[in-house]
């Protein structure tokens, strides 16, 4: 099951420095995510941004990945401030039984004031609500903090609390990922 998480993370390293503007990777003993970004476009007001991702959490048996597109800018003049508004096409397999297609509609924001000295922290929340929801998933919920610290202008490590919960037709209201994971975020 580990093999399936490695082999697409592996197939992305070579195209890192070229394509990515971020990569994190975070872990505990019992699972494993990698997430790429990366711009599609950029102006004075915001960038457009494609992010993909790769879960593994053998606790609770799910593989999922998840990819989507995410505006992203910074509002007023508040440095270090920054909001993302988007969806994900989430698709994978939890319990080994229980498989599951959702497009999330959600946000993000980011803060990291210079006057903090590296510290920072941000949320994301993203809902499919059932007419989203395929397979034996009816509905899909979303949410993660992260407290971060910046080592050197483009890396951060970071302790993050991420939950994903989905309502399926035979098992109810069930969690596909509920952990604590600390990693790192390399920007390119």
């Amino acid at each position: 099951m580990k093999k399936y998480l490695l082999l697409p993370l592996l197939l992305c390293l070579p195209a890192l420095p070229a394509w990515s503007s971020s990569f994190d990777l975070s872990f505990n003993d019992t699972s494993a995510q990698v997430q790429l970004v990366f711009p599609l476009r950029s102006d004075d007001y915001g960038t457009m941004q494609f992010e993909g991702r790769a879960l593994y959490n053998d606790h609770e048996e799910t593989r999922l990945g998840s990819a989507g597109v995410t505006f992203v800018g910074e509002p007023g003049n508040v440095p270090g401030f920054s909001l993302g508004v988007g969806g994900l096409l989430y698709g994978g397999r939890t319990d080994d039984r229980q498989d599951l297609l959702a497009l999330g509609v959600g946000g993000r924001l980011n803060f990291a004031p210079p006057a903090l000295g590296g510290f920072g922290f941000g949320g994301k929340i993203y809902y499919a609500p059932q007419i989203f929801t395929g397979l034996d998933a009816e509905r899909l919920l979303e949410t993660g903090v992260r407290l971060a610290y910046a080592v050197t202008p483009k890396v951060r490590v970071f302790a993050e609390y991420q939950n994903i919960r989905s309502d399926f037709e035979d098992r109810g209201n069930w969690t596909i990922d509920e952990e604590v994971r600390v990693g790192f975020q390399a920007s390119f």
